[in-house]
Parts: structure tokens; sequence; C-alpha cells
């Protein structure tokens, strides 16, 4: 028996029984003498995708399509490796193009669910769901992707209903286990989600990366139900492989350690954004904390924030984030990191900890007189920011956002003086509104509401309260200290509260029931204005 065939069972036998590093090894051995052979270019690959490590099977079989384009399975294995990779752009259109080569390849219209899903285009994830189910009428997987697809669609019911045939193939699929949890969640049942997520973490067949899911989805359901300190500590696990890219905390990658709240003494500490705007603002409530300790700090926030944390915390040195293609950090002028989401595991593990006085933000004197001069005529009435929408737009999102005509109740009332806040593009919904209702809607063309936060703040710090959705605005008002009214559903960011939004004592969550919309409550808003 040669040399070559000992090792080829030796690679067989290590695939059959899962041992993925040993295959790789023996592959690695014969490529050296053969390192254009597409089948053991394509066997390296497809082994080093069921080991997760995506990279290296990703140059793999780029290599394999490059040299054969009309090879279907290593096209498909290529797009597994782009999407794991996080390219799910890239792999689009290579997908695209087996369908176009096999119009019936029941893999490739997964994986296009899959990438329709991430970039958030939920109907033509739909009609590829069902074309899955017409190829494969027994699959799971197609099935499961139906349900998600419903469920980024808001239809909620047709998504349990599409994920309970899932679950009734194979009651111990990990992957259909967690979208009937997060369907849960979307129902509000979030004690129902816990349970399933929990017992998750009990089955053999669950992967490492796939515990790192569950438990970063179950930090929201332990959030949410008011177990802060395990919910903050899984929250963690929120930089997971298998993540959705819309799901991932960040991408960043670091080679110096995570700090967890041990003495730095003469250490440079990285502070690092993450997520939106009104996140980073909430997160930023705790750098008071690491401020006060005195630590050695380097903090790398949204551009727009710059100055104004200087200002805030003029010991820190602050910068925008600085991030190279792969995603490692320009600089390495720190020793260790942290991002700003993870403070809250450190400096608020219990309820009681949200009551400490914070250092609010060093707001311009100056601008806020420019804007104090532009109000000083409607004295006579209350000033009202008002907020309907975000920026980014989803069926999904819609939901929990508003048309400015929802507000006419609260419009109408005459003692109120309305100052726009709504960033974007608005104004034919503000001419429109104020035409049909003979109200006027303040806004200035030389502000810019999404850049120029200096003035945004100024303006807010001026008004007698702010009324929005859940959007950055909250956030912004709120750390004026500005009483703030947020329309919105029972969040995580509440933290198991009721009636109070624990990150700001000035705001007054106007929660909306599970089956209603957020515009519903407005009616209650202008004697909770007149009673402050």
């Amino acid at each position: 028996m040669s040399k070559e065939i000992k090792i080829l069972q030796k690679i067989d036998k290590a695939l059959a029984k899962g041992n993925f590093n040993i295959a790789i090894e023996g592959l690695t051995l014969l490529l050296k003498t053969r390192p254009e052979d597409n089948k053991l270019l394509m066997a390296r690959g497809e082994a080093y995708l069921r080991s997760e490590n995506f990279e290296a099977g990703l140059t793999d079989l780029a290599k394999v399509v490059e040299a054969d384009s009309q090879n279907i399975t290593a096209l498909v294995n290529f797009s597994v490796a782009l999407i794991r990779c996080n390219m799910q752009s890239e792999a689009k259109p290579v997908l695209e193009y087996v369908l176009e080569l096999d119009p019936k390849n029941f893999d490739a219209h997964i994986n296009l669910c899959n990438v329709y899903q991430s970039l958030g285009k939920s109907e033509e994830s739909l009609k590829l769901s069902i074309r899955a189910i017409e190829i494969r009428p027994d699959s799971i997987i197609a099935y499961n992707n139906l349900g998600t697809a419903f469920g980024d669609l808001n239809m909620v019911k047709e998504a349990r209903d599409a994920l309970a045939i899932a679950h009734s193939i194979d009651p111990t699929y990990i992957t259909t286990a967690i979208n009937l949890a997060q369907i849960e969640i979307k129902l509000n049942h979030f004690i129902d989600a816990q349970v399933i997520y929990e017992k998750l973490l009990t089955y053999k067949n669950i992967s490492p990366a796939e515990t790192d899911i569950v438990k970063y989805y179950l930090s929201y359901c332990y959030l949410q139900l008011g177990q802060i300190a395990k919910g903050w500590d899984y929250y963690e696990y929120g930089t997971g492989s298998l993540l959705p890219v819309t799901a991932l905390r960040s991408r960043r990658k670091f080679n110096q350690p995570q700090w967890n709240g041990e003495k730095l003494g003469d250490k440079t500490l990285l502070i690092w954004r993450e997520q939106g705007l009104g996140d980073e603002i909430e997160f930023a409530t705790c750098l008071t904390d690491v401020f006060e300790s005195g630590v050695n700090v380097i903090l790398e926030c949204d551009s727009r924030l710059v100055n104004i944390f200087k200002r805030t915390f003029p010991t820190f040195c602050v910068r925008t984030e600085s991030i190279q293609e792969d995603f490692y950090p320009i600089y390495g002028d720190f020793d260790i990191q942290c991002a700003i989401g993870s403070l809250p595991r450190l400096f608020r593990r219990d309820i009681t900890q949200f009551n400490r006085k914070t250092i609010p933000l060093n707001i311009l004197n100056p601008n806020i007189q420019t804007y104090h001069d532009r109000l000083t005529k409607y004295a006579n009435k209350k000033l009202i920011g008002i907020c309907w929408r975000s920026g980014v737009f989803s069926i999904g999102r819609n939901l929990n956002y508003t048309a400015l005509i929802d507000w006419k109740e609260l419009l109408s009332c005459d003692d109120f003086q309305f100052v726009n806040l709504q960033y974007g593009e608005c104004e034919n919904e503000l001419i429109e509104v104020e035409q049909s209702l003979g109200v006027q809607i303040l806004r200035w063309p030389d502000l810019d509401l999404k850049n120029d936060l200096e003035n945004v703040l100024a303006l807010i710090k001026n008004l007698d309260s702010v009324v929005t959705v859940g959007t950055a605005v909250s956030s912004l008002s709120a750390s004026c200290n500005i009483p703030t009214f947020i329309l919105m559903k029972q969040s995580w960011l509440m933290l198991g509260q009721i009636n109070n939004y624990p990150w700001y004592e000035c705001v007054v969550p106007i929660v909306s029931d599970n089956d209603t919309h957020i515009a519903e409550k407005i009616h209650i808003i202008p004697q909770l204005i007149r009673s402050l």
C-alpha cells in the first residue's frame, strides 16, 4: 500500500469521526506535492469550513472556483465560506450564478435565502424559501428559512406556524429552536424564550459557536426579565462567528486582552464604540465610573461625539474609531481594551447601580445661547421637540415608528410650540401636516440634525420636553436631562422595570401593548407634559 493511499485512508477516517484538524493535516501534506489539485483543495476547504476556520476555507475554495467556474458544488461551498466571513454581498452574485447554471439547486436556494435575509431583502428571501420547499417538501431547513422570512416581515403567526413544522421534522435542530425563541421574544413571551434557550444549552449536539449564539440571545431575555448581572455576562457573546451581521455587536478584532475591571496601574485602556449612536450615548453613562477611577483612557467614539466627549472627560484621549480593513485597530498605543457596551457588565450589575450620578455632557454655552435667542419669541408656550421615526427603514422597524400625522392629537395642542428633531428627508411630511392642522413646527435650514450634534444638543437644552420614538434622539435628549417621553414597546433596555427607564431619571417610557401600535398612546402625553 502506497504512502499516499495510507494518508487518504487516514483522512477519510478523520472526516468520518469529525476529526477535521487531522484531515486538514493530511490534505495539507498531499497538497505540498500537488498544490493545484482541485479535489484536494476542495476537500481541505470543506474541512476548514466544518472546523469553523472559515477564512482558510475561503482561500482554498476560491482557488477551486477560479480554476473551474462551473463547478457547482465548489461554487456553493465558496458562497458558504463568504457568508461565514460576513461577506454576504460578495456571496449574492455567486449564488445567483449557481441558480443560472442549475435553477433547482436546493443548497443555492437555501444559502441565497440567508444572504437576502442578512441584506434586509425579506420579500426575496420569502420567495426563495417557498421555492426551496417546492424542491424539497420535507426539508427542515427550507421551513426554517420560511419562518425567519415571515418573521422579518413581521408576519409573526405565519412565522410561528412555519417554524413549528420545521421543529416537528427534527426537534433537535438547533437553528429552528433558536428562531422559535426569537419569535417568542417578538411576542413578548420572554420567559418562554428563556426556557427554549436554556434547554438548548443542555443539548449534546450544540457546537461551541452555536452555544455562543444562544447565550447572546439569552442575554436579552435575562436583561428584559431583570436578571441584570447574568444578562450582561451573556451579552459578551455578541461577537460569535455564526451571528448574522445585523445581530453582531461589532466585527472589531484585537490582539490586546479585554479589560474585566481589574486595576490597571500605568496601563492604557482603549474604550471603543459599538452599535448605533443611541446605544453609544446610553452606554457612555458608564464612562463616569471609568473617569473617576483615574485610569489612562483612549476613547474611540462616533466622529460626531469627539469634541463633546473631549470636553466632558478632559483626561481622556478622545478620537474617532480607527479600524483597518481586517477589523484590527490602526493604532497599537494601548495595552488593554473594552467595548463601551461591556462597561455595564462592570459597573451596572444590579438596578441600584443605575441610581449613581453621572457626568452630564458638556455642551457649548454659546451654542445654547444661539438657540435660546431663536426661541425667545415662543417663551409663552412649552417648547416640545418631536421625533417620530428612525432614519433606518424596514417593515419590522416601521411597526415601532409612526407617521407625523399620527401625532395629530398632540400637535393640535395650542399651548405647545413644536420643534423638529427628526433627521433625514421629512420636509414634505412636515409641510403637509402643518397645512392640514394649521400648526407651525420650528426648524432651521442651517441645522444638520443628523451630523451637527453640538448644535442639536444645544437646541435640545432649550426645550421643555421631548417626545420621540426609540431613536438616538431619546438618548440625546435624556443626556441633556430634558424630560423625555419615549413611545415604545417593552424593551430589554428597561431591565425588567415597568414604568421606569433605568438609564436616565428624566425619561418616561410610554409603553404600548404588544398587539397595538405605539401611536395609540400619544393622547396621554399632553397632560403628562402639562404636569411637569
